[in-house]
């Protein structure tokens, strides 16, 4: 009987994974992880036809790294102006750059429109990533309004009617209140939508206390966490006091500082802190764990410092930007600064060594999010890219008007792989990054995917390299080194910050799903990726219960 099982074997590695490095092969058969040992007995195997040989020898064995969150086919929208500013870098585009980075899974943010329910805008994220992903994905929901009930066009038209009849007489003004008093409520509709998105298999979400149209109060939030803790979902929060924001812009306009320079000057250190603070204590005050975006200052990290003391339970994550590029790149000759406008912007240098310092107290054997390891639990990309020619013309006008968003998902894990100097004391190319920023595999690992699988609901389907686990691997080669190039860009919006940065490492192999998808950082299968139905729950906390 001829044997059918697809087999991939990787031999001469260095796993690294559950806070361990240890010489071992892997034995993946049929999408799955079957086998770890040292010296396996690969004879046998190898002479079957349908077995697969990929040599690690001198490589890192990674779980495939996980992308937290990404911002593919985004929309931002400006104060101002009518229509929103459309990114034009989308699933076919985004995951083709991520999953060459060595990135198997992504989760992407999906924004409810306004009118439009969770389901719908789960629905139009399927939509879009369905035979067109390169790696696996799953979604964030951004709620952006509570739970109205949404109407077709022949309803409304309906309504309004049935409201100018019955107001015509005292009698039916009556009636007309009466309909209105039994109509659902906001908060009820919110949790009957997110219990049918959490049933297919989204477990967190997110909410913005800024921006244009996704804004949310203090009290719409709260409740948002109140319907989140039914399904013990996540809550994911960008952290930044709106109403300061806009006065600190006014103030720069008014004071005719219009370049990107006046970007970081109009949302400070203090306008993100503040907000980290509320948040928390909106998230206390609702007895649930959260998840705090993009933490980028010092200031932050106090106030974290602080919320962990009085044990409450919650993760943060930050991005490459944050830990590698400072507030000096909005100075840029012309209006070239424009392309590393982002929100939170880039901070100073004690902000940026502050970060590293952090990540490094990580614990790779030890839970995300308690209050014994570090306050930074996982590294994404936060990928947005807009058009830069559009960019610099949005410039001109004043940074204000400029689409927020840095790319990220291609160069994400050589950018902190080459500035965290992970498996080597060699310091000749890391001043250019970070000096003194070091970063061990195992930690490393645990920054890259196995908190992010952990965290959202992943682990140990994958994450791990475990038996059984889906055999999402990335084969990370240190010996590689090369220089980042916008020519090299897989990526849409035609450009990186990270331009003219010596890099070391890249994906030697990618297996998605137990396929071979990436040879020598070069992309050979695309399409391949599925969605992930992620679990809730809080694995980090629900351990000591």
């Amino acid at each position: 009987i001829k044997d059918c099982t697809q087999r991939v074997i990787i031999t001469n590695g260095i796993v690294v994974s559950g806070g361990t490095e240890k010489k071992a092969d892997i034995l993946v058969e049929n999408g799955r992880i079957v086998k770890t040992k040292a010296n396996l007995l690969l004879g046998s195997l190898l002479r079957r036809a349908e077995s697969e040989l990929l040599d690690a020898e001198g490589c890192y064995v990674f779980p495939g790294f996980i992308d937290a969150f990404t911002r593919l086919g985004t929309e931002a929208f400006i104060p101002g102006e009518t229509e929103p500013v459309c990114s034009p870098d989308n699933f076919e585009s985004g995951t083709k750059a991520a999953i060459a980075g060595g990135t198997t899974s992504i989760i992407n943010c999906a924004v409810q429109k306004k009118g439009q329910s969770l389901q719908d805008a789960l629905d139009e994220q399927h939509a879009s990533a369905l035979n067109k992903s390169s790696c696996n994905y799953g979604f964030h929901i951004a709620v952006t309004s509570l739970g109205t009930a949404v109407q077709t066009d022949e309803e409304k038209a309906v309504e309004n009617k049935e409201v100018k009849e019955e107001v015509d007489t005292q009698k039916d003004v009556q009636k007309a209140k009466q309909k209105k008093e039994q109509s659902p409520n906001p908060a009820e509709v919110l949790k009957e939508q997110m219990t049918k998105t959490v049933m297919r298999g989204v477990s967190s979400y997110a909410v913005y206390m800024t921006g244009e149209n996704i804004q949310l109060s203090d009290h719409e939030i709260f409740e948002i966490l109140n319907a989140a803790k039914e399904h013990k979902a996540l809550i994911c929060c960008h952290c930044e006091n709106a109403d300061m924001v806009k006065h600190f812009i006014e103030e720069q306009l008014e004071n005719r500082k219009k370049r990107p320079s006046s970007h970081p000057v109009s949302r400070p250190p203090a306008v993100e802190a503040e907000a980290i603070s509320r948040f928390l204590a909106l998230a206390q005050m609702a007895d649930i764990p959260v998840y705090i975006l993009n933490v980028t200052a010092k200031q932050s990290l106090e106030q974290i410092k602080l919320a962990k003391k009085r044990g409450q339970n919650f993760f943060g994550g930050t991005c490459p930007h944050y830990l590698l590029l400072t507030d000096s790149s909005y100075r840029k000759g012309g209006f070239a600064g424009a392309r590393f406008i982002c929100n939170p912007p880039l901070r100073k240098k004690p902000d940026l060594k502050a970060l590293q310092k952090e990540l490094m107290r990580c614990k790779a054997d030890s839970t995300p999010g308690t209050k014994d390891n570090a306050y930074i639990d996982l590294i994404c990309s936060n990928h947005a890219v807009f058009d830069f020619a559009e960019q610099e013309k949005a410039a001109k006008k004043n940074f204000s008007k400029v689409a927020p968003g840095i790319s990220g998902a291609q160069y994400r894990a050589a950018l902190i792989f080459t500035a965290a100097h992970v498996g080597t004391e060699d310091e000749s190319e890391k001043k250019e990054l970070a000096p003194g920023f070091r970063l061990t595999p195992a930690q490393f690992s645990a920054l890259m995917s196995e908190n992010p699988a952990k965290i959202f609901g992943l682990y140990p389907g994958r994450g791990s390299l475990n038996r059984g686990a889906a055999a999402d691997i990335t084969v990370w080669d240190p010996s590689f080194s090369t220089v980042i190039d916008d020519n090299n860009n897989l990526h849409c919006g035609g450009y990186t910050p990270y331009e003219g940065i010596k890099i070391r490492g890249r994906a030697k192999y990618v297996l998605l799903n137990g396929k071979l998808c990436v040879k020598d950082g070069r992309v050979i299968e695309e399409h391949q990726g599925s969605y992930l139905f992620r679990k809730t729950g809080y694995p980090a906390f629900e351990q000591k219960t």
